[in-house]
């Protein structure tokens, strides 16, 4: 099983912006509270969350990321704003890396979050195991996989995914669309990535079941993301609002 989880976006250190997007998105069904999510004094993360999916907005608070991951506040700090990673979820992380290794895809050993808070005195570790593949050719956007600890751990996150727009009828994600002017050696890459993936046209589709994630190439310069979101509530559709380079659809 792999899904679809969540999309990790470089935002600006702007409450005041993350005030409007809040203004701005909870008459569309997504309540949103900027400062609830987990942080250090060198980053924090809000969350906007969408069922069992959700966007993880980043900004630092201090140069040196407080606990963040190195090479993103790297990027951050020269100036990278937007998707910077797309994580899926699987009950399998260790035959996927496997299987990413010999398909020639340079990926990281399983590793877990975790970070000091409360002044330092106390160490938070997140209760799953990841992997990192190296970006895409010519972008910065990297896939990640990821692994619950166990069955249960899902059920007692389900407390902290909170406020969920589900509560509103707005089910989740189902698909993800990645446009970008990708080159060969970035098509080939991530056909290497997925190799289940079906090629139509000018579109790659990565089909999970419940979940899809998609590559079209267009002529346009950088990276756009679509997410469709799945609602019930016909008040709610069509409408959409975009955080830096990604966009949400209903």
């Amino acid at each position: 099983m792999i899904r679809l989880d969540h999309f990790v976006i470089n935002i600006d250190n702007d409450m005041e912006k993350l005030k409007a997007l809040k203004r701005w998105i909870k008459p569309m069904g997504f309540p949103f509270e900027p400062t609830w999510g987990k942080g250090t004094k060198g980053f924090q993360v809000a969350n906007v969350w969408i069922g069992l999916q959700y966007l993880e907005m980043v900004w630092l608070k201090k140069k040196d990321g407080g606990g963040w991951k190195a090479d993103w506040v790297e990027k951050y700090n020269n100036g990278h704003r937007g998707i910077i990673a797309i994580y899926l979820m699987t009950d399998r992380l260790d035959e996927i890396r496997e299987e990413l290794r010999s398909r020639g895809i340079n990926v990281s050993e399983p590793e877990r979050i975790s970070f000091r808070w409360f002044f330092g005195l106390l160490k938070k570790t997140m209760p799953w195991r990841s992997i990192f593949t190296e970006p895409i050719p010519g972008t910065d956007l990297q896939i990640c996989f990821g692994e619950l600890d166990g069955p249960d751990i899902m059920e007692k996150m389900k407390a902290y995914m909170v406020p969920n727009a589900a509560d509103n009828g707005i089910e989740g994600i189902r698909e993800a669309t990645v446009k970008g002017n990708f080159s060969e050696e970035a098509w080939a890459y991530i056909q290497k990535l997925f190799p289940e993936a079906q090629l139509k046209e000018n579109c790659l589709t990565y089909d999970m079941g419940t979940t899809r994630l998609s590559f079209k190439s267009c002529d346009k310069q950088g990276l756009n993301v679509e997410v469709k979101a799945i609602t019930s509530n016909k008040d709610y559709l069509g409408k959409s609002f975009e955080v830096e380079n990604l966009k949400v659809v209903l």
